[in-house]
């Protein structure tokens, strides 16, 4: 396992340890302000997962374009 994977899921564990704590506690607006840095956070990571998935989407795209193009024309000229 990678070593930024096992930092995630040791924050993600201490998160949500912590949640419950808070709510066992009856510190609600904390658990519930830790729940929603916790969604924040995964939306986020979220959002750039999406925008790096773009970004390879458009360059196989481009590199595909490019591609046939220099196959018609080699298959043209010949």
């Amino acid at each position: 396992m990678k070593k930024s994977t096992k930092w995630v899921l040791w924050i993600l564990g201490f998160m949500l340890g912590a949640i419950f704590i808070n709510f066992f506690m009856n510190l609600f607006s904390f658990a519930y302000a830790l729940i929603t840095v916790l969604l924040f956070a995964l939306m986020g990571w979220g959002f750039v997962v999406k925008l790096k998935n773009d970004v390879r989407q458009h360059e196989d795209h481009y590199r595909r374009e490019s591609h046939s193009e220099i196959n018609d024309i080699e298959r043209y000229t010949r």
